[in-house]
């Protein structure tokens, strides 16, 4: 697999996406899970073995309401990672999507770099990914390449802004629902890095996805990471007051009642940010970053046991809560922030 402008691209991305979250660098925008108290509740009946942490999403039964989000491939490097992301969801029992893989339809030699999940995570649930401009044969040719149960396709306006050679045309909703109308697998609709309000969060549960995916701040930044990329290219984007955060966009699907199911990402980096999305609102959480460190630092072993931590302390936190299923847990009392009520009432 030779290196390409595009595959050294994709090096790119995941040696800076593990610098700033390592470094604490990542675009902080309004309200946190800090901002979230638990409240305790009445006491109630309940036993640690009666608890059951699984989901029922896209008519698809997960064990766990949690997964491995959308990373990387594309390049020798990041064949190795994705390598690594998919055994480990394969013994972690959890599901697991790939980087973008539109550098591997433009260049069949990176397909590999992709098909290397299914290969380790034969029985696995995996999640294809593309940009949202690409047509329906794109999308059948990224399904095909890694025999994915699902995909995403991602809204990325402000990625693709903060590139020089990025997109500066955005024709868009018809060809999602033409997409979700033909696809072959169900269709997740992705933001990357800076959430979904409620006129967007309306507008995309239009179009009956089998799953909107708000991609809040305070995680990793696309926009942040193709900007550091190409420094030589003097971009005069400044997106530091643009977007929510992913406690505030699940704020905003429960306000305007979001019936699609709601996949939290976005700076989830424990079980108790996976227990606090669930009692907000989502029906699957994900995390990418936090993965990405544990693993860049820890290994796939330390990955692993990190991975098999969130699956003991999850129900215990529902226990705590009085909450025997996942989404028992949007009844759990809990106590805003002063600046989260207030941005909550500007909604």
């Amino acid at each position: 697999m030779m290196n390409t402008p595009q595959s050294n691209r994709k090096n790119e991305h995941l040696s800076l996406a593990t610098k700033f979250w390592r470094e604490g660098e990542n675009p902080q925008v309004g309200a946190t899970f800090d901002d979230i108290r638990w409240i305790p509740g009445t006491l109630r009946d309940i036993s640690l073995e009666e608890v059951q942490a699984a989901v029922q999403v896209f008519d698809h039964h997960f064990d766990w309401p949690f997964y491995i989000e959308a990373m990387t491939g594309g390049s020798e490097s990041t064949k190795r990672v994705n390598a690594d992301l998919a055994s480990t969801a394969a013994k972690t029992n959890i599901a697991m999507a790939v980087g973008s893989q539109s550098v591997a339809l433009k260049d069949l030699a990176q397909a590999d770099s992709f098909k290397i999940v299914r290969e380790k995570n034969p029985d696995g649930f995996l999640i294809a990914n593309l940009g949202a401009d690409h047509p329906i044969e794109n999308v059948r040719a990224a399904v095909d390449m890694i025999d994915a149960n699902a995909i995403e396709l991602h809204i990325n306006v402000g990625q693709e802004l903060a590139m020089a050679e990025g997109d500066r045309s955005f024709y868009w909703l018809d060809n999602l629902a033409t997409i979700i109308a033909k696809s072959p697998v169900p269709v997740i609709i992705k933001e990357v890095g800076f959430g979904m309000g409620t006129d967007l969060l309306k507008q995309l549960d239009a179009l009956h996805p089998a799953a909107i995916n708000i991609g809040g701040g305070n995680g990793t930044s696309f926009a942040q990471i193709e900007q550091a990329r190409d420094r030589k290219h003097e971009n005069p984007l400044d997106l530091s007051s643009f977007g929510l955060s992913t406690v505030e966009s699940l704020l905003a699907a429960e306000k305007v009642g979001v019936k699609s199911p709601i996949i939290a990402t976005g700076g989830i980096q424990s079980a108790k940010d996976v227990t606090t999305a669930l009692m907000l609102g989502a029906n699957a959480v994900s995390s990418a970053g936090h993965f990405l460190d544990t693993l860049m630092r820890d290994g796939q072993a330390g990955l692993q046991a990190e991975i098999e931590l969130w699956q003991q302390q999850l129900p215990l936190y529902m226990t705590l809560l009085g909450a025997k299923t996942p989404a028992e847990l949007r009844a759990a009392k809990r106590l805003y922030s002063a600046n989260l009520k207030n941005t909550m009432q500007q909604f």
